[in-house]
């Protein structure tokens, strides 16, 4: 087993807590490549073939295993802020509390005594493909691979509701991880933490996840208990759950009301908050780097997001028109909808584009505004392909 992040005497010093885009990831790729020779990396991000016992990271999924309703829990894309609490997963407690007449604390065998329920859950980061928008914006330089497919399993965070009894006066539920550090202007360090108003429907959704693709939790993902917001990007899911808060007024924490904000050019106000991902689609087949022969090729990808679930998925070749393809949906509408066409290519260079449209008729766009922080990029996925 790989030496732990922490502890390897060559890579000690160049531990970092944000994922951030500066030169130490660079520096760190290049240890990390020395002493694991199939570590590589890519995508913005240390992608899966770097140990997992690397921590804190974040790691990219490869887009071919996109091509799934599961991906596998080992390629799933991973962003942690303040790096893997160390947790033990028989005592860990979760305190359940605020505006509440019974305030609780439980660990994960108290939650396993409640109904379990599996769905298959797309988490996307808000940055995603950050590092197609140009100026390019500051945050982790996520291009492709910030997203992934997983069957997750736990409680619903409702049934809580019956135990706990919230008061009439709570308007939001914040929900904190046990990871913790310091952020830009604030003078003591605070949780990852995010809020989420009661009144929206989401909130019957919400799963407190302890297995993932039908094993436990990885430590990386989020063990022993975590937050899964179904359709909504994955900020809002918080790993590591360590306090589940009723509260009665707006949260002021960093990750919500500073950071994970979309403020377009000029925008000196809030921002916009991140909630459900918008309708998106990417194409995971054939990769640009394949070598491809004339005739007739076949271009998968898969699609997610959106209100409703997935409709119709097109594509277009060079600048011809746009044809609708065969399309599998997956099991539910938090699943991603995977596609398949197939085309007639001729020698020489082509592009090749997918946009996806949601039930309620949203399309993905041509481009999206250029924003602070590069959020919500979900513009049309454009592949070029070269054609022997």
């Amino acid at each position: 087993m790989a030496p732990r992040f922490g502890t390897h005497p060559r890579l000690r010093r160049w531990r970092y807590q944000h994922c951030d885009c500066d030169r130490r990831v660079d520096r760190l790729a290049q240890r990390v490549s020395r002493h694991w020779p199939g570590s590589r990396l890519a995508h913005g991000g240390l992608v899966q073939h770097v140990s997992p016992e690397i921590s804190p990271g974040c790691f990219a999924a490869p887009l071919a295993s996109l091509g799934r309703d599961t991906v596998p829990t080992g390629e799933h894309f991973v962003r942690s802020h303040f790096g893997v609490p160390q947790l033990d997963t028989d005592l860990h407690a979760i305190e359940i509390t605020g505006l509440v007449k019974r305030s609780v604390r439980w660990t994960l065998n108290d939650f396993r005594k409640l109904s379990q329920i599996s769905t298959h859950v797309t988490l996307e980061c808000a940055g995603h493909r950050r590092m197609e928008l140009a100026p390019s914006a500051p945050g982790v330089p996520w291009h492709l691979g910030a997203v992934s497919h997983a069957r997750w399993a736990g409680a619903q965070l409702a049934d809580l509701f019956e135990i706990v009894r919230p008061l009439p006066e709570a308007t939001h539920i914040v929900l904190s991880g046990a990871d913790v550090g310091d952020v830009e202007g604030r003078t003591n360090p605070e949780a990852f933490a995010r809020a989420i108003p009661l009144r929206d429907p989401v909130v019957r959704e919400i799963i407190l996840a302890w297995s993932m693709n039908g094993q436990g939790l990885t430590p990386e993902h989020g063990a022993p208990l975590r937050a899964v917001v179904p359709g909504w990007y994955a900020v809002s899911s918080v790993k590591w759950l360590s306090r589940i808060e009723f509260v009665s007024h707006e949260f002021d924490g960093f990750f919500q009301a500073v950071d994970y904000r979309v403020r377009e050019a000029g925008d000196e106000g809030p921002g916009r908050e991140l909630t459900v991902m918008p309708t998106h689609s990417l194409i995971t087949s054939p990769s640009e780097s394949e070598t491809i022969h004339a005739g007739a090729v076949v271009v998968a990808g898969t699609a997610w997001g959106g209100v409703g679930g997935i409709g119709p998925v097109e594509l277009q070749v060079d600048d011809g028109e746009w044809q609708r393809v065969r399309t599998e949906p997956g099991p539910g509408i938090h699943a991603p909808t995977q596609f398949a066409h197939t085309i007639d290519l001729a020698p020489g260079t082509h592009t090749v584009r997918s946009r996806a449209t949601d039930r309620k008729g949203n399309t993905q766009p041509h481009s999206i505004p250029w924003n602070s922080r590069g959020y919500g990029v979900n513009a049309v996925h454009t592949r070029t392909l070269n054609v022997i």
